[in-house]
């Protein structure tokens, strides 16, 4: 079993390693398109203009990055987060097609990796997507490489991304399409000191949670945003927004999330249905 890493390189003085994670841009290929009622590309054009303005060493997608599973709308992705001068990341969500994910980021630079090396530090990217549905696995494979790559890296502090959400968030219909296998997941990586995080996109919300040692935490989405504590499908009127997370050589990290100011996008409230 592989635990071949791509490594970053960081001068060796550097105390911390500052990454932001974006998620669920849902882009198409036609950039004038409307998802829900919001126009997905200028809000990610939007929050990319935020982070040119943050000194960053990396940014992750976690998943979603395409509505439509088109060749183009990947393509979008890779130009736009191309401007922020830095490595990217990024793992599909179930919206994605992993394939046309491929064919579209190929030669952009932006890393599918399933291990990256940041220093005192290692991302974990794992694929949570099933092909066909909405909700997210684990399968065996996937389980059985993430418990060698813990085994096997002990000198470093562990963030692990996905695209679903391993806890409930407190939405009914939301947590019908959440990780089916979380508490297998949860009960694997709580086994490990080294896991400090766990990040995560499909939710559409902000969530920070512990489980144990380990800080648990969801990401808004860079479109629409999904009404918290709820029990069928509602969007909310918060603004796109993003997670700054700073990951400190003594294995703490510390967080935040950014949201763009006013209120230039707002969905179509009306919307029944994702």
């Amino acid at each position: 079993m592989s635990v071949r890493a791509k490594a970053l390189s960081f001068p060796a003085d550097k105390q911390s390693i500052r990454l932001a994670q974006i998620s669920d841009p849902h882009l198409f290929a036609d950039k004038g398109a409307e998802f829900l009622g919001l126009n997905p590309w200028d809000s990610f054009s939007a929050i990319l203009s935020e982070l040119r303005y943050e000194p960053l060493d990396m940014v992750i997608g976690t998943g979603d990055l395409s509505q439509d599973h088109s060749i183009e709308a990947y393509r979008h992705f890779a130009d736009g987060v191309r401007g922020l001068g830095v490595p990217v990341s990024a793992l599909p969500g179930n919206h994605d097609a992993f394939d046309r994910m491929e064919l579209g980021l190929e030669g952009s630079g932006v890393m599918l990796d399933r291990r990256i090396i940041l220093g005192p530090w290692q991302l974990l990217q794992l694929d949570s997507t099933v092909l066909g549905l909405p909700g997210g696995h684990l399968n065996h494979h996937r389980l059985e490489w993430l418990e060698a790559v813990l085994n096997y890296s002990s000198a470093y502090h562990t963030l692990i991304a996905l695209h679903h959400h391993p806890l409930d968030t407190g939405c009914v219909w939301l947590d019908q399409h959440r990780l089916d296998n979380g508490q297998e997941f949860n009960d694997l990586i709580r086994r490990f000191e080294t896991v400090k995080g766990v990040v995560w996109g499909h939710v559409h919300q902000e969530m920070d949670e512990r489980l144990d040692h380990i800080r648990m935490l969801a990401a808004p989405s860079t479109s629409i945003q999904f009404r918290p504590h709820c029990r069928d499908f509602s969007l909310d009127n918060l603004q796109p927004g993003y997670r700054l997370l700073t990951l400190n050589a003594d294995g703490s990290i510390d967080t935040s999330i950014k949201r763009l100011s006013g209120d230039r996008f707002q969905p179509d409230r009306t919307a029944s249905g994702y």
